[in-house]
């Protein structure tokens, strides 16, 4: 269980840092190189600050340390961490409760489409 907002952020970049190192590794292994840091979007600023600086933190001495992966990816400038305002976080959309509006904006930014207005061949 996470002690902060941070933590928990911070955890969920780790994941998908690691996620993301493996889905380079199978690249390679298809013989399609990535040769440029990947990016990933957080919209929480301590989280991001945590990773970029290597120095300790004494506020945050309870993180375990198997959640510095996402430090060393950033070191070796395997992923780039960004941050993103948290009302313009798409991933929002699999996690919360939105208004219509911003449903919808984020639905389209996704490039996802509802099932009446994709063109269907061959009604029964």
């Amino acid at each position: 269980m996470s002690l902060s907002t941070t933590e928990a952020e911070y955890r969920a970049t780790t994941m998908a840092a690691q996620e993301s190192t493996w889905l380079i590794r199978l690249m390679n292994d298809l013989h399609q190189v990535t040769d440029y840091a990947i990016p990933l979007y957080c919209d929480n600023q301590s989280a991001v600050r945590l990773a970029e600086n290597p120095v300790f933190h004494a506020r945050t001495k309870h993180v375990e340390v198997h959640y510095h992966f996402i430090r060393e990816k950033v070191l070796e400038e395997e992923v780039k961490l960004k941050q993103i305002k948290s009302e313009d976080q798409v991933a929002d959309i699999f996690t919360k409760g939105l208004s219509s509006n911003k449903f919808e904006a984020f639905c389209q930014q996704l490039g996802l489409i509802r099932i009446t207005e994709a063109d269907v061949e061959g009604e029964c």
